[in-house]
């Protein structure tokens, strides 16, 4: 997959920007606050619909405008797509997405024209925070490389709100019906999360190895959560359902579900948000990154857009090197500080960002 091009209007602190990087490595070069990162959060919003840095839309429109606007265009093996979201500053008016040159009547549309995975120094929370950023990366992995994971997902977030609300309310006439429409949306959930892992773990645990540089040192990752041995997941669904309703009702949330899955990351056996060092705990958050690549390559024949911010000065030289050589068959934006960060990047291109505008460097 090869970006050819990207546009913004009124995206965060660009009036009007068009980039068409090259094959192979761009490098985008500026202060903090020049605006680099802002270019891989429009790669990313017109990948998956949402940023990666902010679920409030409106961050994303440039001061004192109404509305913003991002178009990607992607040449791939089966030729051009060209997607695109337009937001509002008005919370009223929902944000439309454009998918070659119409509009789509649903956000799900938009998954799978473009794909892309992003690294930044936020990854570390991969390891450090709590199980929904876990979940989260599942979710647009899986959203990505399959259409149907998303709208099962969507089914399954609506159908939690309402049970949710119902036990607030103390209605629990309506409870079966909703238990019934759960079940079903989990069922699908629960089986593509389980298929991804045990994917996502062949693939980190070699990374891991390599980028680490440690053959004594091994990483794994396990799906964990109330459905995650099941072999029938909606009827288990049903039955946990059931179980927990006198909690639910006196918590007034619902209790059992993948919702409250995890995906457990240990190192030599140990937990390693308790016991890895802060070298460990990157290095593994990297290559559960590199590892989604490798998993959208494998199912879409061609590899991801890769979007790194400000990642290669986290890393010694060694983990560096090693990482550059495990990206340089993709194409890829690249963001840092200062020129060299990159040393060993081997850029086709290198542009200075500066006060929402883009150079050609020397």
């Amino acid at each position: 997959m090869r970006m050819t091009g990207l546009r913004l209007r009124d995206f965060r602190g660009y009036k009007q920007v068009l980039l068409s990087p090259p094959e192979g490595v761009t490098v985008l070069v500026g202060e903090n606050g020049a605006g680099k990162t802002n270019l891989l959060e429009a790669v990313h919003l017109c990948c998956l619909g949402k940023s990666h840095r902010t679920s409030n839309d409106k961050e994303m429109i440039r001061r004192d405008q109404e509305t913003a606007a991002v178009q990607l265009t992607v040449e791939r093996k089966d030729g051009k797509h060209e997607v695109g979201v337009r937001l509002f500053e008005n919370a009223r008016r929902r944000k439309i997405v454009y998918v070659n040159g119409k509009t789509a009547s649903r956000i799900g549309e938009l998954m799978g024209h473009a794909t892309c995975v992003i690294f930044s120094p936020e990854d570390l929370g991969l390891v450090k925070d709590g199980p929904q950023t876990r979940r989260r990366f599942l979710d647009m992995l899986l959203s990505q490389e399959q259409r149907s994971y998303f709208y099962a997902l969507q089914t399954y977030t609506s159908a939690l709100k309402q049970r949710n609300a119902l036990l607030k309310q103390g209605d629990l006439r309506q409870l079966p019906a909703w238990d019934e429409q759960l079940a079903a949306a989990a069922a699908p959930v629960v089986r593509l999360r389980r298929e991804a892992t045990i994917q996502l773990h062949q693939r980190a645990q070699t990374h891991y190895r390599y980028i680490g540089g440690r053959e004594d040192e091994i990483f794994s990752l396990r799906y964990q959560g109330p459905l995650a041995e099941s072999e029938d997941p909606a009827q288990d669904m049903l039955r946990g359902l059931r179980a927990s309703r006198e909690e639910d009702q006196r918590r007034q949330t619902t209790c059992f579900g993948p919702h409250r899955d995890e995906l457990e990351l240990t190192l030599c056996g140990e937990a390693l948000k308790a016991f890895g060092s802060q070298g460990q705990m990157r290095t593994a958050a990297l290559s559960m990154k590199l590892a989604a690549f490798d998993l959208l390559e494998a199912i879409q024949g061609e590899p991801p857009l890769l979007l790194l911010d400000d990642v290669l000065s986290e890393l010694d030289p060694d983990r560096r090197r090693r990482l550059i050589a495990r990206i340089g068959r993709a194409q890829a934006l690249l963001t840092c500080t200062d020129q060299a960060d990159f040393i060993g990047a081997r850029p086709a291109c290198v542009l200075r960002v500066q006060n929402g505008e883009i150079h050609q460097t020397e």
